[in-house]
């Protein structure tokens, strides 16, 4: 496991003074990030890197300015194509402010398409269950009627160094379309084409029967993400 310790600033926070979801997505991601580079695998290697494919976050508790947090992350599995991961934050009394689960996959950035994990791209990995959560889904489905929303160019301030959008940006873009006072703490993300500097992204909202989905499309219809918010039980 591969913990670091953080103070909440205020450019990490919405106008409540609290940290909005794709800033807590971008906390685990320095995690991960930060494991890697200290083990010396780093985010890139040998024209490889890391893609997030889905994600689940449980927000248990609210994350405020000025809080003093713990941010922990570990991979779980590594099997063929893929990689499982999770991540948590907590206060400094060690209580649960919020979990996740990722599933990864090694991609080839010249080809632009999955590679088999070997053994040497991960080596200085140990693979620890953190906590029971269950498994992440690769396919979340929404309901077939939707509304159409906003549609807006992908800017040069999403793409990360591998080139796309970065994940926690969908988010930051979800959030400006979620029905006015819904209310939410289960988060789950497919992420199913990668989307780059310049393309144009369509917006959709799905009622569904727990809670909202969020789908953004292309211009060809193509689905690109797909989001589904709800409530624990």
């Amino acid at each position: 496991m591969y913990t670091y310790e953080t103070r909440v600033g205020y450019s990490r926070t919405d106008r409540s003074g609290k940290v909005p979801v794709y800033e807590i997505m971008n906390l685990m991601q320095d995690g991960s990030t930060f494991q890697s580079e200290d083990l010396g695998a780093g985010m890139k290697t040998e024209k490889r890197g890391w893609f997030l494919l889905a994600y689940e976050i449980h927000l248990l508790q609210p994350i405020k300015l000025g809080q003093r947090i713990v941010v922990g992350t570990a991979p779980t599995d590594f099997k063929g194509l893929y990689g499982t991961r999770q991540f948590f934050i907590k206060d400094l009394e060690g209580n649960y402010l919020a979990k996740a689960n990722t599933m990864w996959t090694l991609m080839d950035l010249e080809a632009r398409c999955p590679v088999r994990i070997t053994e040497e791209d991960i080596k200085c990995f140990e693979p620890e269950k953190l906590f029971d959560m269950g498994p992440v889904q690769r396919k979340v489905k929404l309901s077939p009627e939707k509304e159409q929303k906003d549609s807006f160019k992908v800017l040069n301030t999403y793409i990360d160094s591998n080139g796309h959008m970065n994940n926690a940006d969908y988010m930051r873009v979800a959030e400006e379309v979620i029905p006015e006072g819904f209310q939410w703490n289960r988060l789950q993300i497919n992420y199913r084409k990668e989307v780059m500097v310049g393309e144009t992204m369509i917006s959709f909202i799905h009622k569904e029967e727990d809670g909202y989905g969020i789908s953004f499309e292309n211009e060809a219809g193509e689905v690109l993400t797909v989001i589904k918010l709800s409530n624990l039980e």
